[in-house]
């Protein structure tokens, strides 16, 4: 008892001289089950209130299954489903009285087009892996997703960082992600530039695993900021990827916008001119529409030049 009433005045009175919670000083003791709740309300939501499918953005229900088939386990639930078909906007497949047997080439797209330089077409899965970069996340992750894309025959996603040697190791296929920091492809520093040897030395590295390119027009998550890199965060592994500087002498900056080119005219020259380095590969673009007209007068660009 004395114990505790010891307790009870050393955490009162540490509450009441400190400045930083209104809280604890205001209601000293007692003002700390709200910080103790806060810290443990996550797993309260999760483990008591949150239903199987309430999660975001992965359900329970979807986590579960995730965690099954990565373990090699027979996923199959002979009961049906648990999910509530009649909800507003859910999606069904609707039964047919004559279905057919759905060939595995039609979950299958060709990508290219030998008419416009694409001699190096590529046959791409309906699902892939979408860009994630090195330095984003980690290099096991790297190894993880690419070794899938190996196993499933689909390909994946480099995202703007580069292609590191983790996504090489595994074997899968690859889609080198081009952003406005040119990573991999690029030279100078606060202000880099696109690179042609840069980049055939990153094409010849893959050994044939770089499928496709990409190439990011626009910061989606951060519009107008680009992204930043710290240099305390720039390990050999990512200068490596990213053909930059190791020491980092710098920040590694991804600008808001392409130094390559600058109007709808000359991206489409850039990605004519980047197929041709490439030897065919088929090159597309990944951008986020603000305008209508901006997407119309790039719609129009490419039907002016012809190139593909």
């Amino acid at each position: 008892l004395t114990l505790t009433t010891a307790t009870y005045f050393i955490i009162g009175e540490n509450d009441m001289k400190q400045n930083q919670h209104a809280i604890r000083r205001n209601y000293p003791v007692l003002g700390n089950v709200r910080y103790i709740l806060e810290t443990v309300r996550p797993e309260l939501r999760q483990y008591i209130v949150e239903s199987d499918m309430d999660g975001r953005p992965f359900n329970r229900m979807d986590r579960a299954q995730i965690y099954t088939r990565a373990k090699g386990v027979d996923d199959t639930i002979a009961f049906g489903t648990r999910r509530n078909l009649y909800d507003v906007n859910t999606d069904i497949a609707c039964h047919s009285m004559w279905p057919k047997e759905v060939e595995k080439s039609s979950a299958r797209v060709n990508i290219g087009t030998e008419e416009f330089g694409t001699t190096k077409q590529y046959s791409a899965s309906i699902f892939n892996i979408s860009a994630m970069s090195y330095g984003a996340i980690s290099d096991n992750a790297i190894l993880a997703l690419n070794q899938g894309a190996k196993i499933g025959n689909f390909y994946h996603n480099t995202g703007e960082g580069g292609v590191s040697e983790f996504h090489k190791r595994p074997g899968g296929d690859i889609v080198w992600n081009i952003g406005t920091g040119y990573f991999g492809c690029g030279s100078g520093g606060d202000k880099r530039v696109f690179d042609p040897a840069c980049f055939l030395e990153t094409i010849d590295e893959s050994g044939g695993q770089i499928k496709m390119i990409e190439i990011k027009l626009s910061q989606g998550a951060k519009p107008g900021h680009g992204g930043l890199l710290p240099k305390a965060k720039i390990t050999e592994s990512i200068a490596k990827a990213r053909k930059l500087h190791y020491p980092p002498l710098h920040d590694c900056h991804s600008p808001s916008s392409h130094s390559a080119f600058s109007n709808s005219y000359e991206l489409v020259n850039f990605i004519a001119k980047v197929r041709e380095l490439s030897g065919g590969l088929p090159v597309g673009i990944k951008m986020c529409v603000g305008q209508p007209i901006d997407f119309a007068a790039l719609c129009k660009a490419i039907v002016d030049l012809n190139v593909g």
